[in-house]
């Protein structure tokens, strides 16, 4: 990598690394054991975010501020992750008890003997896209990549489906050259010209990039995933079936808490940014709030599953050639543990 390059990103790659450090300090700190109003003490609970604290996790935080755990009798700890294959994956052996994480990667995890299961819905719509620069390029459809280079991140679940979602558009898969990136890179990447579409994620990346294009003079344009027949969810909240097992009255406390955060978030973003940033002080405030306010876009209306948009999971990844045999829908969740009236 050039030294320019490298001496452009390092205020970006800065913020990163200090987030983590004070996201792995407020995780590994002790802290006194806390109890609730009738004097019980809390069940501790991990949950993984799945990558760095940021505006689609809003209504966990929110929770945590207002007390709506301590209230459901639940001690949380919001820890950073690594990309949903990794989280599902940890959360699988047990290292978390909750996890923010897509049905693709649960649905690889089921495939190879793991047992994640999403037990409540936050993505309704898969949010994922493609993103280019205006003023480099014109893409209005999947066909208008063929001969570019598309940029995402490790880990990301669309690593594996983009090539099964551009032939079911008449792309030869061929024809666009895929480029893995880390994902802390990926809007570098795309601003500075080294690649020619990149993935992009409402409550996500989407800030990122249009602040990094107003910065640099050039304008984002996106094509969405879903638009042109990825008809599938985003994410969700997710466990493992032993902790189901076990103790039912856990999932139901946890997930009602968080929509009740997440509840709260949606009808008052700026309240929202106000307790992520006491969190987090070195969060963007600008590419924080649009992160909570997709967020809130993504999730309006149930958070049940519906069976047929799971089955579009498990076509896709049968079509990528990432799943054998038979995987039926209803392995992946369960809608059994969600309160509809707590649910935004």
């Amino acid at each position: 990598m050039r030294r320019a390059t490298l001496l452009r990103m390092m205020p970006g790659l800065a913020v990163i690394l200090a987030i983590a450090v004070v996201t792995l300090f407020s995780a590994l700190r002790p802290e006194p054991v806390a109890r609730a109003a009738g004097g019980k003490a809390l069940t501790p609970v991990r949950f993984n975010m799945s990558w760095l604290p940021q505006g689609s996790m809003a209504g966990v935080f929110v929770a945590l501020d207002r007390g709506y755990y301590a209230d459901a009798g639940l001690r949380v700890e919001a820890m950073r992750g690594f990309g949903g294959t990794r989280t599902v994956n940890e959360l699988d052996r047990g290292m978390f008890e909750f996890g923010y994480v897509d049905p693709l990667s649960v649905a690889m995890n089921r495939a190879s003997g793991g047992h994640a299961r999403l037990v409540g819905g936050i993505n309704m719509r898969f949010p994922a896209g493609a993103c280019f620069v205006r003023e480099r390029h014109h893409i209005a459809s999947p066909a208008d990549l063929a001969g570019l280079t598309f940029g995402a991140g490790l880990n990301s679940p669309v690593q594996t489906l983009l090539p099964a979602w551009l032939r079911r558009n008449g792309v030869d898969p061929a024809r666009v050259r895929q480029i893995q990136l880390d994902p802390a890179v990926v809007v570098a990447a795309l601003i500075e010209g080294k690649v020619d579409a990149a993935e992009c994620w409402l409550g996500n990346s989407m800030a990122l990039f249009e602040k990094r294009a107003k910065a640099a003079g050039v304008t984002i344009g996106r094509i969405d995933y879903a638009d042109f027949g990825f008809d599938v969810y985003g994410s969700g909240i997710a466990t493992r079936d032993a902790l189901i097992a076990r103790d039912p009255d856990l999932v139901r406390r946890f997930l009602a808490a968080t929509y009740r955060g997440y509840a709260d978030a949606a009808r008052d973003p700026d309240a929202a940014l106000a307790i992520m940033r006491r969190h987090f002080p070195l969060l963007d405030a600008d590419v924080t709030r649009q992160q909570i306010v997709e967020t809130a876009g993504l999730m309006a209306g149930t958070h049940r599953f519906d069976p047929a948009r799971i089955a579009n999971t498990i076509d896709f990844l049968k079509a990528a050639g990432r799943l054998g045999g038979d995987l039926p829908a209803d392995a992946l969740f369960t809608n059994q543990y969600l309160d509809e009236r707590a649910v935004p």
